[in-house]
């Protein structure tokens, strides 16, 4: 094992005499409580760091030294779930080709430059998609020390980068390296129904930019009485051009479903020109405007006249054009000013959507969007004072998308261990096994590697008689200290 019987010995001293002073020194029990896990925190680290060393130190002795020189040692620090720790760690150079490496992060999989392990990150992350970056921090700070807005920034940007470069890769083997996507599921129908979501934006040119949201589903299916819910969904989101987005959206459905099983595809929009897009990537579908924002523009144009609303209500859903048409021509005759110039734009608003208007089976099934806006997107990202770089908004519509679709741990959580070459580091040497340990051994190397031993402690009875019965002769613990490592 990596940890042998001293350094047992070690963390019981540590964690007793870090206990004691708690208690003795606790004013009420939210001290005690928050002493005891920051104790836990402080031996948690102290075990990992023992651990990384004594890997690392294996790893010396187990590496082809034809091949691999040591250089000399590098410390490294890492926020954890139990604070900050830092270790050391030795640098090597290959003699043949000069590369430079550190054999210890590459057996434990820490990335390059990395400071948060995967355990924070999910959490970071989680947060931000909740409230703002410093909340976050604050809230954070109350359980992992040395956290702050910046860190929470640092770790959306890299979650959010890792989820664009998925996409981008994915959009680019369609459309720049033609390779046909490749998905497993089968659908016969498909629904795709796109909304923009208009957010405040600092250092740029603009003061606004629209986040282009979809959400593409099955159909929908009774989740109990009168609630429905979304079949077999996906998110996808991004601070970007529609044609940009709608090949980021045809790249992802290709990758999850079936192309060629899909017989009809139902594209939902609010009017707006980007969502018609679609129809240029999908063979065969149509478009539907969405009911929520036709409900919109006829109460605020008609909201004052309940005859002409119910008439042009019904005109519109028997697919009328011309009885709608020339009902609202006459609407307009008889009022003047804001009145007048709403039923012009609703005029102009039904006649340029009336293809998308047209009562079909899809339209019946879409209406989705409006909801989905508001709660993947909207709650988050146009709460009061908020504003966003362009880069940020991207990055943060992309994770919540991801969240949405609950993938969002596959961006933070990708630290492999390399376990065959841990189990092989890990399995003691014959001088190892043959090795044993005095009561002189183990007092001196605590009295190096804790100085809490030296000071005026060290005459402590929670220190001299747990060492003492550790240690001692004749008795149960003996037996321990000369036997194998732990």
């Amino acid at each position: 094992m990596l940890l042998d019987i001293r350094h047992i010995v070690g963390i019981i001293l540590l964690f007793v005499q870090g206990l004691m002073k708690i208690i003795k020194e606790s004013k009420d029990f939210y001290e005690l409580e928050r002493g005891i896990h920051e104790l836990t925190q402080k031996v948690s680290r102290q075990l990992l760091e023992w651990a990384a060393e004594e890997m690392d130190r294996k790893l010396m002795e187990n590496r082809d030294k034809r091949v691999w020189e040591v250089i000399g040692f590098r410390t490294k620090q890492v926020i954890s779930i139990f604070g900050e720790f830092t270790y050391r760690r030795r640098l090597y150079r290959n003699k043949e080709t000069g590369e430079t490496k550190f054999l210890l992060d590459e057996v434990l999989g820490i990335p390059t430059g990395a400071r948060i392990t995967p355990g924070i990150k999910e959490i970071a992350t989680k947060l931000a998609t909740e409230m703002t970056f410093r909340r976050a921090a604050k809230v954070l700070s109350y359980l992992f020390p040395h956290i702050s807005s910046m860190t929470i920034w640092n770790v959306v940007q890299e979650v959010g980068d890792e989820i664009k470069k998925e996409s981008e890769e994915k959009k680019e083997a369609v459309f720049e390296y033609g390779q046909i996507p490749e998905g497993k599921e089968e659908t016969s129908k498909l629904y795709i129904e796109g909304d923009g979501v208009v957010i405040r934006l600092q250092k740029s040119d603009k003061k606004k930019g629209e986040i282009k949201h979809f959400v593409i589903y099955e159909g929908k299916e009774e989740e109990s009485q009168g609630r429905y819910r979304l079949k077999n969904k996906l998110v996808v989101s991004g601070l970007a051009e529609g044609k940009n987005m709608w090949e980021e959206v045809y790249a992802k459905v290709g990758s999850k479903w079936k192309l060629d099983k899909i017989e009809k595809v139902y594209i939902g929009g609010d009017g707006a020109e980007w969502p018609k897009g679609g129809l240029e990537y999908f063979s065969g579908a149509e478009y539907r405007l969405d009911r929520y924002h036709l409900q919109k523009n006829l109460l605020e144009a008609l909201w004052y006249d309940e005859e002409t609303y119910d008439k042009v209500r019904e005109a519109i859903y028997q697919g009328d054009l011309e009885k709608t048409q020339r009902m609202l021509e006459e609407a307009i005759k008889k009022v003047k000013g804001e009145r007048r110039k709403r039923i012009v734009r609703l005029l102009k608003y039904l006649t340029e959507n009336w293809e998308g208007i047209k009562g079909s089976e899809g339209a019946e099934r879409l209406g989705a969007i409006e909801g989905q806006v508001q709660h993947n997107i909207a709650r988050r990202m146009k709460r009061l004072g908020a504003r966003w770089t362009e880069e940020g908004g991207d990055r943060m519509s992309r994770i919540l998308s991801e969240k949405a679709n609950g993938r969002l741990e596959d961006y933070t959580t990708k630290w492999h261990l390399k376990q065959e070459e841990i189990k092989k580091i890990m399995q003691p040497t014959k001088q190892e096994e043959k090795r044993k340990y005095a009561e002189e051994d183990v007092e001196e190397w605590l009295r190096v590697s804790l100085p809490i031993l030296k000071g005026p402690f060290a005459s402590k009875p929670w220190i001299k008689y747990v060492l003492k019965e550790l240690t001692r002769a004749n008795g149960l613990a003996v037996g321990i200290l000369r036997s194998k490592q732990f």
